[in-house]
């Protein structure tokens, strides 16, 4: 059980690809409320420079160790996605690993030209398509 519960421990990483005007994020595990919102801080302060100037950027998010999650993170990624089109994000991918976690990712993302795959190749081949 203990490794099990382990592998569900919300982790993210977020790093900015200044070259490209790219915002890249990797999030794994299950998260509650309070560790989205610290994946969301983060996120501010890394695609910081990008809002700022308001000269667009991309993002793509690596989702396939993300667990299907609770209504509550689910409903905040809805509001962050929304509010991702208000700072400037001009193309999002989504790269996911089931199907259960597709469906509830494209329910909740309707703001953005949103893309989903199951390769990062293919993904970052369309987000980098003008």
């Amino acid at each position: 059980m203990g490794a099990d519960m382990a592998s569900l421990a919300p982790t993210f990483t977020v790093t900015r690809d200044d070259a490209r005007r790219e915002v890249h994020y990797a999030l794994t595990g299950l998260f509650t409320i309070e560790a989205i919102d610290r994946f969301f801080e983060e996120l501010r302060r890394v695609a910081g420079p990008f809002m700022e100037d308001r000269k667009g950027f991309r993002a793509i998010g690596d989702l396939r160790q993300y667990s299907v999650q609770p209504r509550d993170v689910a409903e905040r990624m809805q509001m962050s996605q929304d509010i991702s089109a208000k700072v400037g994000v001009t193309k999002m991918a989504i790269v996911y690993s089931s199907v259960l976690q597709m469906q509830q990712l494209r329910r909740v993302s309707n703001a953005l030209d949103m893309g989903y795959f199951t390769e990062m190749a293919e993904a970052l081949d369309w987000l980098r398509k003008d």
